[in-house]
């Protein structure tokens, strides 16, 4: 079921970018994300479903909930952890994952979870 849950959102996060980061239709760069071919969108998916398992394979940041936007292959990740660990952490396995360009961390540490 949690598979599923992320599959799933994984698949339509692309189309909520702009909503989940408080953007307007841009990624960070400027770019719009309506812009993208199927191809690159698809890519992303894959990039951000890679990046997925790979977090809920680490013991120290599969607790938390981080969000993952990709777009042309640079990745952002947002939510909140508990440790300046997790954080580091999970910036290290977006990085470390094939594909990825380059990692932007909004993830935000609050120590009292």
């Amino acid at each position: 079921m949690r598979l599923l849950l992320a599959v799933l959102l994984v698949a339509t996060l692309p189309a909520c970018t702009s909503i989940l980061l408080g953007e307007a239709s841009t990624s960070e760069r400027g770019l719009s994300t309506e812009a993208r071919s199927s191809a690159q969108v698809a890519a992303d998916n894959a990039l951000a479903a890679s990046i997925r398992r790979n977090l809920g394979a680490d013991a120290t940041v599969n607790q938390y909930d981080i969000g993952i936007s990709t777009v042309d292959s640079n990745v952002t990740l947002s939510g909140t952890v508990g440790s300046f660990a997790a954080r580091d952490r999970a910036v290290q396995i977006a990085s470390d994952t094939d594909g990825v360009r380059g990692v932007t961390n909004r993830i935000v540490v609050n120590t009292n979870l």
